[in-house]
Protein backbone atom coordinates (compact mmCIF):
# COMPACT_ATOMS: atom_id res chain seq x y z
CA UNK A 1 0.00 0.00 0.00
CA UNK A 2 1.23 3.83 -0.87
CA UNK A 3 1.67 6.22 1.64
CA UNK A 4 -1.01 8.73 0.97
CA UNK A 5 -0.12 12.37 1.55
CA UNK A 6 -2.40 15.38 0.25
CA UNK A 7 -0.40 15.57 -3.47
CA UNK A 8 -1.15 12.04 -4.43
CA UNK A 9 -4.42 11.34 -2.74
CA UNK A 10 -6.09 12.71 -5.82
CA UNK A 11 -4.04 10.62 -8.00
CA UNK A 12 -4.74 7.23 -5.97
CA UNK A 13 -8.65 8.11 -6.70
CA UNK A 14 -9.26 7.72 -3.16
CA UNK A 15 -12.38 9.91 -3.95
CA UNK A 16 -13.93 8.37 -7.02
CA UNK A 17 -14.08 5.08 -4.85
CA UNK A 18 -15.33 6.77 -1.81
CA UNK A 19 -17.75 8.48 -3.92
CA UNK A 20 -18.87 4.80 -5.74
CA UNK A 21 -19.13 3.30 -2.29
CA UNK A 22 -22.18 5.65 -1.12
CA UNK A 23 -24.00 5.83 -5.06
CA UNK A 24 -23.79 2.32 -5.77
CA UNK A 25 -27.04 0.31 -6.05
CA UNK A 26 -28.74 -1.48 -3.02
CA UNK A 27 -29.03 -5.07 -4.09
CA UNK A 28 -31.16 -7.98 -3.02
CA UNK A 29 -29.20 -11.24 -1.94
CA UNK A 30 -30.44 -12.63 -5.40
CA UNK A 31 -29.52 -9.93 -7.55
CA UNK A 32 -25.81 -10.36 -6.00
CA UNK A 33 -25.97 -13.75 -6.72
CA UNK A 34 -26.59 -13.05 -10.27
CA UNK A 35 -23.81 -10.04 -10.18
CA UNK A 36 -21.38 -12.98 -9.33
CA UNK A 37 -22.07 -13.73 -13.77
CA UNK A 38 -19.35 -11.34 -15.70
CA UNK A 39 -21.86 -11.72 -18.83
CA UNK A 40 -24.81 -10.74 -16.86
CA UNK A 41 -22.62 -7.95 -14.45
CA UNK A 42 -21.72 -6.41 -17.51
CA UNK A 43 -25.17 -6.25 -19.58
CA UNK A 44 -26.34 -4.76 -15.81
CA UNK A 45 -23.60 -1.86 -15.83
CA UNK A 46 -24.68 -1.53 -20.05
CA UNK A 47 -28.05 -0.70 -18.63
CA UNK A 48 -27.58 2.02 -15.78
CA UNK A 49 -24.96 4.07 -18.39
CA UNK A 50 -27.58 4.12 -21.04
CA UNK A 51 -29.98 5.07 -18.64
CA UNK A 52 -28.44 7.65 -17.31
CA UNK A 53 -27.59 8.96 -21.37
CA UNK A 54 -30.93 9.45 -21.37
CA UNK A 55 -31.96 11.15 -18.52
CA UNK A 56 -29.08 13.62 -19.54
CA UNK A 57 -30.69 13.95 -22.94
CA UNK A 58 -34.16 14.26 -21.76
CA UNK A 59 -33.01 17.06 -19.46
CA UNK A 60 -31.02 18.57 -22.47
CA UNK A 61 -34.23 18.63 -24.57
CA UNK A 62 -36.68 19.51 -22.37
CA UNK A 63 -34.33 22.51 -21.23
CA UNK A 64 -34.33 23.68 -24.67
CA UNK A 65 -38.31 23.44 -24.93
CA UNK A 66 -38.51 25.97 -22.00
CA UNK A 67 -35.85 28.07 -23.38
CA UNK A 68 -38.70 28.11 -26.55
CA UNK A 69 -41.71 28.89 -24.72
CA UNK A 70 -42.47 32.66 -25.70
CA UNK A 71 -45.64 33.77 -23.43
CA UNK A 72 -47.76 35.55 -24.75
CA UNK A 73 -48.98 38.95 -23.61
CA UNK A 74 -52.88 37.62 -24.38
CA UNK A 75 -52.23 34.92 -21.08
CA UNK A 76 -50.66 37.41 -18.54
CA UNK A 77 -53.02 37.88 -15.30
CA UNK A 78 -53.74 40.94 -14.67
Amino acid sequence: MSFMDRKNILSEGFFDSLKKFFTRPKLSPEEKKMMKNPEFKKLYNDILKNSRDIKAVLDKERQKQKEKRVKSKYYQYK
